[in-house]
């Protein structure tokens, strides 16, 4: 239950050995293997390991372009619970190399340009085709030949649009009109009347005028909004060449129906070792190569020696060393604690019981590897919050079956089954908070709803303990107490921390300074509220002054001058400086009210629908259908928000007004070189 200690490994093997020796290294996955920066000993002479990846980077670019052609015509149909998270693909070193022997990777990639082209070459024509059908269908059915428009010597036409509010302007008896001439062509659904009486109407016209007029009559349409459609260089008729378009146009969506068929047979598999799911291990075979190949690089060389360098769990360094005095006796191992300077990645080990909540962790960040792992210790408040925040029974109830549901499906997935089994304890918890605030579907155990003496009534008065509802000023008096108690138990954390590093100084001030004053104000404050004893709030005082006095003199420790310090430590009761603050205390404290907040609200809003459905429960014949599909509508989708909205902010309770408290995250995770990926793992023995 802690972060696992870590050994750093160099080894020295043979130059001639190193590609097995990264081979053997991969198929145990135990070590990460990191860079060695140059080395020089004694005159010898390193350089940087050279290998090359051409192989392996064509054949994933040949399995990509498969995988790409495959998902546009038969995308993978995704499951329920692989829809939550993308899942990778659990096989068995026999079907890798199945997939290895049978699937023809070559023949398949050739065949799939075969059809990428037809594609992408009848979606390039279907497309010209289509532009130039837009092209003519607002002039294929004018009453004249295209070949009147191209035939005239002396004399140009044009046809658009004009705006009818415009066709006054046009004057028969000024320049250009003089020698031009014009005529409407309203299409077949607009006559000109009913084109006249709309204000932004546009009629289609043709206008005739001598190529001599031309730039004035083109200055003169442009006055008046005209609007031009591009005629076709073509002379044949319009609508004889929209259905020869047609024509084509059904022809290649024809080739592209056949595209498709042939490629959804690929994705499918003819026989056995075909199909998408061998393309899938392939790829994860081909980029297991290379990664093998870029961790060679990290190695360097000399004439004679391969010298390569990693971490490895300790608790793996006996099987590590096995294998290397079996398959490499020529080679020294050199076994050591990794240096405080080094960027030393992290590795949890957590009970199984307790893992879910490392989901939580690696989404903030992996704690330092010097620090410790604060997942042990936030399972009972997120799981509290979580619970408070969805207080309802049945919600519970149903919460806790869909995540025993999903973790009995996901078990090999450990990512995606630490979130199920959230949902499942969250479920639980949720199941407890809703019996003590006496929450069942909202208030749906009400007589007026299932009637008297209904089981529902009969459990939420056994089991019910304060209605925040009736009662709202005390759960609020709860939520900030349970916020000033995790906010004293991110302090307590923090001093751990500091004990963890040797800082004495830093558990005194940072520390047991803080939970002095915090508590002398706290002591104080309940005077405001609350006729409390003198002695108490003396006490109160007492507390408080001394521990500003701890604070004032030691959170500016790090100035060197006396006067800077003291001004330091003073502004520090504030929170601009140093470890913490008296208004960061009360603004994370107030945050915890949300814990009240959602609660109601997921209470409220199920009354509400309970209220929607008794008002249609009396309608004759329907009125029983109706209320009970408001129900399950209705609750449907308050779970599913309540749910989201109790796990984001728990979530929040814990990443801002506890983690911040004590923790630094952001390490990067421990990766053993190996096969196992996102992508693709593979089964062990007895699994």
């Amino acid at each position: 239950m802690a972060i696992e200690p870590l050994k750093k490994v160099t080894i020295v093997s043979t130059k001639q050995a190193n590609r097995r020796l990264i081979k053997s290294i991969n198929k145990l996955g135990v070590m990460e293997i990191i860079d060695i920066q140059d080395i020089q000993r004694e005159g010898l002479s390193f350089k940087n390991y050279k290998t090359n990846t051409s192989e392996a980077d064509t054949n994933i670019n040949k399995i990509d372009f498969i995988l790409n052609l495959v998902n546009i015509f038969a995308p993978e149909q995704d499951s329920f619970i692989k829809s939550l998270t993308p899942l990778p693909i659990v096989t068995t070193e026999t079907e890798v190399d199945r997939a290895l022997k049978e699937y023809n990777l070559d023949k398949n990639y050739r065949y799939a340009v075969e059809l990428d082209e037809i594609y992408r070459s009848s979606e390039r024509i279907i497309a010209e085709i289509e532009n130039e059908i837009e092209e003519l269908k607002p002039v294929m059915d004018i009453p004249v030949d295209l070949e009147e428009f191209y035939s005239t010597k002396w004399v140009s036409m044009k046809i658009g649009y004009v705006p009818v509010k415009n066709i006054l302007i046009i004057d028969e008896k000024e320049e250009p009109w003089t020698d031009a001439a014009w005529e409407e062509l309203p299409e077949a659904n607009n006559t000109k009347e009913t084109m006249r009486k709309k204000d932004d109407a546009k009629i289609r016209m043709v206008f005739a005028f001598f190529k001599r007029d031309g730039e004035a009559i083109k200055k003169a349409l442009e006055e008046i909004g005209f609007e031009e459609i591009q005629l076709p260089k073509r002379k044949e008729k319009i609508k004889e060449r929209i259905l020869e378009l047609e024509a084509d146009l059904g022809q290649y969506r024809e080739k592209i129906a056949q595209v498709a068929d042939k490629v959804r047979e690929l994705s499918q598999g003819q026989r056995e070792g075909e199909g998408r799911r061998p393309l899938m291990i392939l790829k994860a075979y081909w980029t297991n190569i290379r990664n093998r190949q870029l961790a060679a690089m990290k190695g360097v060389e000399g004439k004679w020696v391969y010298i390569i360098s990693g971490y490895i769990k300790a608790k793996d360094i006996g099987t590590f060393t096995a294998m290397m005095e079996r398959e490499f006796p020529e080679s020294v191992v050199t076994i050591e604690d990794p240096s405080p300077e080094e960027d030393v990645p992290v590795s949890i080990s957590v009970p199984y019981l307790l893992r879910p909540i490392q989901l939580l962790t690696e989404m903030f960040g992996l704690p330092q590897y010097r620090s410790f792992d604060p997942t042990p210790f936030m399972q009972v408040n997120f799981y509290m919050f979580f619970g408070i925040c969805f207080s309802d029974v049945c919600y519970g109830i149903m919460l806790a079956i869909l995540g025993a549901y999903l973790n009995s499906k996901t078990k090999i997935y450990r990512g995606v089954n630490n979130l199920a089994r959230i949902l499942l304890y969250g479920g639980i918890s949720s199941i407890i908070f809703g019996a003590l605030t006496g929450s069942w579907f909202g208030d749906l155990y009400k007589p007026e709803y299932l009637g008297e003496g209904n089981i529902l009534f009969t459990l939420q008065q056994k089991f019910v303990l304060i209605d925040p509802m009736g009662k709202t000023i005390i759960a609020l008096i709860i939520a900030l107490g349970l916020g000033v108690l995790n906010q004293f138990f991110g302090i307590t954390l923090k001093m751990y921390s500091a004990y963890q590093k040797r800082d004495y100084m830093g558990i005194f001030s940072d520390g047991l300074c803080w939970i002095v004053t915090l508590t002398g104000l706290l002591l104080m404050a309940g005077k405001v509220f609350a006729d409390i004893p003198s002695s108490i709030f003396n006490t109160g005082i007492a507390l408080f002054v001394a521990g500003s006095l701890g604070l004032i003199f030691t959170q500016g420790r790090e100035i060197k001058s006396i006067p800077g310090r003291i001004a330091g430590g003073v502004v520090s009761l504030y929170g601009i400086i140093g470890s913490y603050g008296i208004t960061s205390f009360i603004g994370d404290t107030l945050s915890y009210c949300r814990l009240l907040a959602l609660g109601l609200t997921t209470s409220i809003v199920a009354m509400a629908f309970n209220l929607m459905a008794g008002m249609l429960k009396d309608i004759p014949y329907i009125g029983f259908i109706l209320f009970i599909l408001v129900l399950a509508i209705g609750h449907i989708f308050n779970f599913l928000i309540s749910a989201l909205g109790a796990f984001v902010h728990s979530m929040r309770l814990i990443f801002v007004e506890f983690f911040g408290r004590f923790y630094e995250g952001g390490t990067r995770p421990f990766q053993p070189l190996g096969f196992d990926t996102n992508m693709c793992v593979i089964k062990k023995v007895g699994e």
